[in-house]
């Protein structure tokens, strides 16, 4: 049986939010183009959902 409070969760959801932040500030402070633009919406993706499956994880157990 796996611990809610287990570290691992919450480094998952922590690198997730650092993914997502990181594609939102690509679309916000680099030359605007339009590879530009979606790179950072992928990244914002991704990120949001390794944040969720972590969440989920957490959840689950």
């Amino acid at each position: 049986m796996v611990n809610a409070n287990n570290p691992a969760h919450y480094k998952i959801i922590i690198i997730g939010v650092f993914i997502g932040l990181f594609g939102i500030y690509v679309k916000q402070f680099v030359y605007h183009s339009m590879t530009i633009d979606v790179l950072g919406w992928i990244l914002t993706i991704i990120g949001a959902a390794i944040a969720i499956s972590g969440v989920l994880k957490i959840l689950k157990d």
